[in-house]
C-alpha cells in the first residue's frame, strides 16, 4: 500500500487535479455546441489549444499527485515529465489568449447586437390553439417567413423536424431519457431561462412552440406549468417574440383549459394578422 510523504504538497497538487479534470469534462461537454455555434475555424482551433492545455494539466497534476506518495516518490524521470508538461500546458494557454486577444484588439471581430425595426406584421405576445394549427403557424413563420424560432416538443428532435419538413430548427426535447437534446419535464426554471436567453438573444422578430402542454402538467401540476406559460408569454411580449402553445381541451378539464386560454389568445388573432 502507497504511503503519502508529504500531505500538503498531496492536497495542493490533489486540488489542482480535480479541479483540472473538472474544466476539462465541461469543456468537452460543450465542445460540439461551441463549435457548431462560433462557425469559424480559427475559433476552433482555439478552443482545441485550450482543451489541450488543460488536459496536459491533469496528466502532470496526475503524476503529481503519484510523487507525494511512495509509489513515484523521488523518481527523477516523473519529475521531469511533470514539469515539460505543465510548461507546455503554460505555453498552450498563453497562445490560446493571445489568439484570442489579437483578433479583437486589431478590430477584425466586433461583437454588435443583430438587430431589425419592427415591421407590425407580427403581434408579439401568447397564442393558443390546436396542435395542427399551431404547427402549420410555425411552420409558416420560420420556413416561410424566416424568422428565428425554437420548439419545444414531446417528438425527438429528428422526428419532429421530418415531421414538419423543417431542416435546422433548435429542438429541445422534453423527456426523461438521457440524450443531449433531452430536458426533464420538471425541469421548468431551466427551460424559462434558456427561452429567456433566445427571445433577448436578438432585437428580431421570434417564434417559440411548445407542444407538450399537457405532458408537464402530468409532471409539475397546473400552476407550475401556468406560471411558466404565463412568465413566458410576458418574456415573448416585451421581446418581440410569438408564443404558440398547443392545447388540447379533451385532455384537460373545463376549469383547467380556461385556465390556460385566459392568458393567451387564439392563434385566430394571428393568423388575421398576418394576412392582412
Amino acid at each position: 500500500m502507497a504511503g503519502i510523504t508529504s500531505l500538503g504538497y498531496l492536497l495542493r497538487d490533489l486540488t489542482v487535479f480535480v479541479l483540472s479534470f473538472a474544466i476539462v469534462l465541461m469543456l468537452l461537454a460543450v465542445e460540439k455546441n461551441i463549435k457548431r455555434n462560433l462557425r469559424a475555424r480559427y475559433f476552433s482551433r482555439v478552443f482545441d489549444l485550450l482543451l489541450g492545455a488543460f488536459l496536459l494539466i491533469v496528466i502532470a497534476e496526475f503524476i503529481g499527485v503519484l510523487m507525494r506518495t511512495s509509489l513515484l516518490y523521488g523518481n527523477s524521470e516523473y519529475a521531469l515529465l511533470r514539469s515539460v508538461l505543465l510548461t507546455v500546458s503554460g505555453v498552450l494557454l498563453f497562445v490560446s489568449s493571445v489568439m484570442v486577444y489579437i483578433p479583437f484588439a486589431r478590430g477584425k471581430y466586433v461583437v454588435v447586437p443583430i438587430a431589425t425595426e419592427p415591421s407590425g406584421e407580427f403581434m408579439p405576445g401568447g397564442y393558443w390553439g390546436s396542435e395542427e394549427d399551431t404547427e402549420r403557424l410555425f411552420v409558416e413563420l420560420t420556413k416561410h417567413r424566416h424568422l428565428p424560432g425554437i420548439a419545444i416538443t414531446r417528438d425527438p428532435p429528428e422526428v419532429f423536424r421530418k415531421r414538419l419538413g423543417l431542416r435546422i430548427v433548435p429542438v429541445i426535447w422534453v423527456s426523461k431519457v438521457k440524450h443531449p437534446d433531452a430536458v426533464a419535464p420538471t425541469r421548468l426554471p431551466y427551460l424559462l431561462e434558456t427561452l429567456r436567453a433566445f427571445l433577448e438573444s436578438t432585437e428580431l422578430d421570434k417564434v417559440i412552440l411548445i407542444n407538450c402542454v399537457e405532458y408537464s402538467i402530468l409532471e409539475n401540476g397546473p400552476e407550475s406549468v401556468l406560471k411558466f406559460i404565463a412568465s413566458l408569454r410576458d418574456l415573448a411580449t416585451l421581446h418581440r417574440g410569438i408564443l404558440l402553445i398547443s392545447l388540447d381541451w379533451e385532455a384537460l378539464d373545463e376549469k383547467m383549459f380556461s385556465m390556460f386560454t385566459s392568458e393567451l389568445e387564439p392563434v385566430e388573432e394571428l393568423e388575421k394578422s398576418l394576412s392582412e
